[in-house]
């Protein structure tokens, strides 16, 4: 019997095996509620980080809470959307410490010019604050050191890069 032959047999069909679910996942992600596919959903997501008020009932005091919402957009026929897989679930639980919403969004948005949000480059990180974009992060490697760190607070995260 020859172990080399089998051992390398099993290492080519688990590196196949592999490619194929991280394929598939990437997949589904990109059909999935959390990819914006249209004008209209980046257009509500965006409105969606409108500032609230809220008024006290035994004060009268108005305190206005601020909103933010973040989309993460990338080309999908690049690695980028299989390193979501990753990067994605990373970023909403620090997104959701801060009461924060996260999308991926799709780089051919059909009728949506990007300039409008100030993208240049994929893949890019939006901040929207008030429905206003507050910051843009421009390259794979300025998002990925957001999930590299270890701060929860991706708010500070955002505003020191």
């Amino acid at each position: 019997m020859d172990f080399k032959k089998l051992f390398e047999d099993t290492k080519t069909k688990a590196n196949e095996m592999t490619t194929k679910a991280i394929d598939f996942s990437s997949q589904k992600l990109m059909e999935s509620k959390l990819t914006l596919e249209t004008k209209e959903d980046l257009e509500k997501f965006q409105s969606d980080s409108k500032n609230k008020e809220f008024t006290s009932k035994e004060t009268g005091e108005t305190k206005t809470f601020t909103r933010r919402s973040i989309v993460i957009i990338g080309e999908e026929k690049t690695d980028f959307f299989k390193n979501a897989l990753y990067i994605l679930p990373v970023i909403a639980t620090k997104a959701f410490t801060q009461n924060v919403s996260v999308k991926l969004a799709k780089s051919d948005i059909k009728e949506f010019d990007y300039s409008q949000i100030e993208v240049t480059d994929f893949p890019s990180l939006v901040l929207f604050e008030n429905e206003k974009v507050s910051k843009v992060i421009t390259g794979e490697d300025a998002i990925l050191k957001l999930v590299k760190s270890f701060d929860l607070d991706i708010n500070k995260q955002i505003d020191n890069l």
